[in-house]
């Protein structure tokens, strides 16, 4: 008999059934999609968000996977992932386009290429560009909203174009956390500047994250927000948890904001992890750590972290 998500598949040139969350994230954590959909253009776009609302069908959005805590259980849904059209880059007029499937390391080196400053963060990043806008990402004292100028997206209605206060940029959020458009592109500008100083900066970056950052492991990033004077990592660090484990979740000896997957971490061990070293830090300093990273899947674990630390979504 015929599911739903085979009448959606039968639709697209790429699309696969049951594919493992853990091959597409960078935390190697998470059961299967019901269905993975590449999109080869805008219309293929329009036309997953189309048949997802047409068969009240969940939906998330799938980059480089590199902030993603997935469930177990998989996701019981449509994970959308832009296709090769989507990985292109050129410098047009002093600024850089991008389609939003580049990796951001190419945005960078088209920066450098062209003389312009201010991206060498980008570097550092192990993002698409595309999820990089969604979340304004940002690392060494760089975001997305410094940078971004114009964003393309597709949504109910179709094509739309983003720019100024439209794109509500916050920490870790912007505007496409919320409305539903998926980003198709973005218009990019800085400031001139030698490239062997965007070389220079880019380099010390680079070597000051494989420093103090545990990059040869698998992770999401950065677990708990920073927000004002509260500095996850070192209040973790205090109560003495780098190195603690659950399973093969740990915290990282190198970083404490960090939690790794030793090789053979469930999401369940992850989830029991974050809320010990939670509630130690509320019991040690009274501070409510919120979650950075974002979860994808439904289940009471993922509810419940939801309640307490104030976790984006993931799906739609």
């Amino acid at each position: 008999m015929t599911d739903v998500y085979d009448k959606i598949a039968a639709n697209f040139a790429h699309a696969r059934k049951d594919v493992s969350l853990a091959s597409l994230t960078t935390f190697r954590i998470g059961g299967p999609c019901r269905l993975l959909v590449e999109a080869c253009d805008e219309g293929e776009i329009s036309k997953t968000l189309d048949l997802c609302r047409e068969y009240d069908v969940k939906y998330t959005i799938m980059g480089n996977g590199s902030d993603i805590l997935a469930a177990d259980d998989g996701f019981d849904g449509v994970a959308l992932k832009l296709g090769g059209k989507f990985a292109r880059v050129s410098v047009r007029n002093g600024k850089i386009f991008a389609t939003a499937g580049t990796p951001v390391k190419s945005v960078y080196n088209a920066a450098l290429g062209a003389g312009m400053g201010g991206m060498e963060f980008l570097s550092a990043l192990p993002a698409s560009l595309g999820g990089a806008v969604r979340m304004n990402a940002g690392c060494f004292g760089g975001q997305m909203s410094d940078i971004v100028e114009k964003v393309w997206a597709v949504g109910e209605g179709g094509k739309r174009e983003f720019s100024g206060e439209e794109l509500a940029f916050g920490y870790r959020n912007s505007a496409f956390c919320r409305n539903g458009f998926v980003i198709t592109a973005a218009l990019l500008s800085s400031y001139h500047s030698a490239a062997e100083r965007i070389a220079e900066k880019a380099a010390f970056m680079l070597a000051e994250k494989k420093r103090s950052q545990p990059v040869e492991c698998f992770s999401a990033g950065s677990v708990f927000r920073r927000e004002g004077d509260v500095v996850p990592a070192r209040l973790i660090d205090l109560c003495g948890l780098k190195g603690f484990c659950v399973g093969d979740a740990a915290v990282s000896e190198k970083h404490a904001g960090f939690i790794i997957n030793k090789g053979h971490a469930t999401c369940r061990d992850v989830v029991k992890l974050i809320d010990i070293v939670a509630r130690k830090v509320k019991a040690e300093f009274g501070v409510l750590l919120r979650l950075e990273i974002q979860l994808l899947g439904s289940t009471d674990d993922f509810r419940r972290l939801s309640y307490a630390y104030g976790v984006q979504s993931r799906q739609t």
